[in-house]
């Protein structure tokens, strides 16, 4: 089959890492471009060149959806995961990594398979410890490793080069994935949180408090009906797994097919299942068919699901960062031949839209970005207008990105506003920017406060970054100081860094 360019440049690109000596390789393009296809080439790449590969994956639906991929190209390889005796058939395994940890490094009743060459699915996904100590036993035993994913943050201790495959706008060109657009209707308020934090993932209790206030359904369910009334096949994204067994319930009861599906079980027509692999197919071939509406979910539909006939997606959830926004609604951009899809729409009710930007944008990516940082440096660039915030029409809750008319309704606004969601499940309409500007002075005193401030931050009993000394300081003193005081970093990026780690010649 033709490749997609982005497909042709992490193949290249891949092999000539390798041929460089790169031990550790990250590779991304955005989802829906077609990884596994990258993946199946590197493998054939591999057995023409008479190396072994194991092929990593996280998940029960992604190993076996990767398997599927790989039989159908005709690839003769073994499996490592619970359920299955080849693993030692092949030169090529496809390894759940639950089960090598379990296998190789508790039990050790088994070795790790001999491979020259390690691929990495999901690599967003590989931080956890005994992951890390599956894949640097393979390296030290001289293999190569590729991760691939779509969103690297918070990767870059464990690579050594990135290399940057596509972006959207390349894979949009080539047909590969469709535009977003984007609707606002509500957002929860956050002011409660106490402990949220930019760049971070509310809890799951948390994300359930502030989404499951009275009404949510009702607001939901009209919205859907709104922005999409020919009902085309919906994903929706849940604050927990109760939440989203809650909204297919209630879909249910207003007479529209839905679904439910975690890890352990799935719903369907009032009933529970468990969610093995023939049930998951069977909820995905209804939805592919139109008999279901919407299917709800917390995570399992987060990675690696290739369902390219949905075309609707529900964001009943506060994405606090990156990394889910872009995972989740990747699911939703890649086209679709059979369909004739040539958009999709989000139903954004987490306010994820001003905390995220659009699903459409170019992503700038290096090794060593982290969702604290990246979610920060862009909230900051938008309250010091270095970057343009996004606008909600209040007619019809389009997103743009400027300008004031609307591009979906026309409607011409004077204000910003946008309707937030009260504890009661009240809304009320907020006008002004979502980031707004900073009170910044500077007192007699405002130095010696900031140095002092510095030294806390910098013990190990707090072990601060230089952002969350700044908001402390702002929460003891009522203003921000001066970003050109002694003892701040020079480098805009260190602001993101514990005060511990930047050495003082980076200050100021």
């Amino acid at each position: 089959m033709d490749r997609w360019p982005n497909q042709v440049r992490a193949l290249e690109g891949t092999v000539d890492a390798i041929e460089r000596g790169v031990r550790r390789l990250c590779v991304t393009s955005p989802t829906g471009s077609g990884k596994t296809q990258m993946l199946t080439d590197m493998i054939q790449w591999a057995v023409e060149h008479d190396k072994a590969v194991a092929l990593y994956t996280n998940r029960r639906m992604l190993f076996e959806q990767t398997t599927r991929v790989l039989e159908a190209a005709g690839i003769n390889f073994g499996r490592r995961a619970s359920g299955h005796d080849t693993a030692y058939l092949r030169s090529v395994q496809v390894c759940m990594w639950q089960t090598e940890a379990s296998r190789v490094l508790r039990s050790k009743d088994r070795e790790l398979h001999p491979a020259d060459l390690v691929l990495v699915d999901e690599a967003h996904l590989c931080g956890g410890d005994q992951y890390q100590r599956i894949l640097n036993a393979h390296v030290e035993a001289g293999a190569s490793e590729v991760g691939y994913t779509a969103t690297p943050l918070d990767i870059g201790a464990y690579f050594d080069e990135l290399l940057i495959a596509g972006r959207n706008s390349d894979c949009r060109e080539c047909g590969a994935l469709v535009l977003a657009e984007t609707f606002a209707p509500d957002e929860p308020d956050l002011r409660h949180i106490r402990k949220y934090q930019v760049g971070e993932d509310l809890s799951d209790k948390d994300n359930h408090k502030v989404i499951m206030r009275p009404g949510v359904f009702g607001r939901v369910l009209a919205a859907w009906r709104e922005h999409n009334p020919e009902q085309r096949a919906t994903i929706l994204f849940g604050p927990d797994v109760a939440g989203s067994l809650f909204f297919a319930q209630e879909f249910y009861r207003a007479g529209i097919r839905a679904a439910h599906i975690d890890g352990s079980d799935c719903w369907l027509d009032g009933e529970f299942h468990g969610s093995d692999q023939e049930t998951r197919d069977r909820i995905l071939s209804l939805s592919r068919s139109g008999e279901i509406k919407v299917i709800c979910n917390r995570f399992v539909l987060r990675e690696g699901i290739d369902a390219p006939w949905v075309e609707c997606g529900v964001f009943a959830t506060v994405f606090g960062a990156l990394t889910p926004f872009l995972q989740s609604g990747g699911r939703l951009l890649r086209s679709s031949s059979a369909t004739g899809k040539k958009r999709a729409t989000v139903i954004d009710h987490g306010g994820n839209w001003w905390r995220h930007g659009s699903l459409n944008e170019d992503r700038i990516w290096e090794l060593g970005q982290t969702n604290y940082r990246t979610v920060g440096e862009r909230a900051e660039a938008m309250r010091e207008k270095r970057e343009a915030e996004p606008i909600v029409c209040p007619k019809c809750s389009g997103v743009r990105r400027g300008g004031r008319q609307c591009p979906y309704c026309g409607y011409e606004a004077h204000k910003k506003c946008r309707a937030v969601v009260q504890i009661d499940g009240s809304l009320k309409q907020v006008e002004g920017p979502v980031h707004k500007p900073r009170r910044v002075k500077l007192a007699p005193n405002t130095a010696s406060l900031w140095e002092k401030m510095y030294h806390r931050a910098k013990t190990k009993k707090w072990d601060a970054t230089f952002r969350q000394a700044e908001a402390l300081f702002f929460h003891e003193n009522h203003y921000w100081p001066p970003r050109t005081l002694t003892k701040m970093p020079k480098d805009p990026r260190d602001w993101w860094r514990k005060v511990a780690d930047v050495p003082t010649d980076a200050l100021m």
